[in-house]
């Protein structure tokens, strides 16, 4: 027998098909939830500031006739059971088995249906959609609990998935939808004006710094010009006055040489 995994609690165990598309899934979601930093309002009921661990069997089950002892107990110790659902979900044995296990051990109040893919006609489990009696008929027919980040052409909608892991969030956390996603709303508003503000702010000094700039720009080229002139003015003197040709041609050039290094708006 395979030994189980080391003592732990698990906050949900995902059930999902090793496909590319259920895989994605399953992988996005385990990873919001282990990143989700818990408001302070929800954190007593919650044990902390994080909503804990996700099990999500990384591996193949084996072709056997049971579940291993790793998902048995990792089924045992989860609050919840998220299941990923797609059409694909309806063909796998061990997701089914899965489900059936725990059902068998937990209230179904507990399992949260993502829909990935498709409808909820195609891509559900029955066992999610109806309760059993001990003959097999349908005795109930029930709604699970649920989320929806199906997208077009088999893909996940990202637009979708903001609010729809915040429903998840809800759903583990025992609290109300609504007034989670009001928050999460509020908080993101709230980011978005920090962010604004940094921006105006960092543009407010590039602009007082080019400003600055130009200003320095501005007397520098207004003092070459002055020495510019007076050279020129020196060099018409020379020339004019005094008859100075060498000198009047030195001025020139120096005048010349003053007036290349100013900067002019083209």
């Amino acid at each position: 027998m395979e030994k189980t995994v080391h003592e732990r609690e698990y906050t949900a165990f995902i059930s999902y098909r090793h496909l590319p598309l259920d895989q994605q899934a399953a992988e996005i979601i385990q990873r919001r939830i282990e990143r989700y930093h818990v408001p302070a309002e929800y954190r007593e009921p919650a044990g902390g500031c994080r909503l804990g661990v996700v099990f999500r069997d990384e591996e193949e089950l084996p072709a056997s006739s049971s579940l291993s002892d790793s998902i048995t107990y990792a089924l045992d110790h989860a609050k919840f059971l998220i299941v990923i659902c797609t059409p694909a979900l309806l063909l796998s044995k061990w997701c089914e088995t899965e489900i059936l296990y725990f059902l068998k051990h937990h209230d179904r109040d507990h399992i949260l249906a993502v829909l990935v893919d498709g409808t909820p006609e195609e891509s559900f489990s029955p066992y999610l959609r109806y309760v059993y009696n001990e003959e097999g008929s349908v005795k109930a027919e029930v709604e699970p609990l649920a989320a929806n980040i199906a997208g077009k052409n088999h893909s996940i909608d990202r637009s979708k998935l903001r609010k729809e892991i915040v429903r998840i969030y809800a759903a583990l956390l025992g609290c109300p939808f609504d007034a989670l996603w009001q928050r999460e709303k509020r908080y993101r508003t709230r980011k978005w004006l920090t962010l604004a503000g940094l921006s105006a702010a960092a543009l407010a000094v590039f602009l007082g710094i080019v400003i600055h700039k130009n200003v320095q720009i501005s007397r520098q080229n207004q003092e070459l010009q002055m020495q510019s002139s007076s050279l020129s003015a020196w060099a018409g003197e020379m020339l004019l006055e005094q008859a100075d040709m060498s000198g009047a041609y030195e001025y020139a050039v120096k005048a010349l040489e003053v007036d290349d290094n100013v900067s002019y708006d083209r």
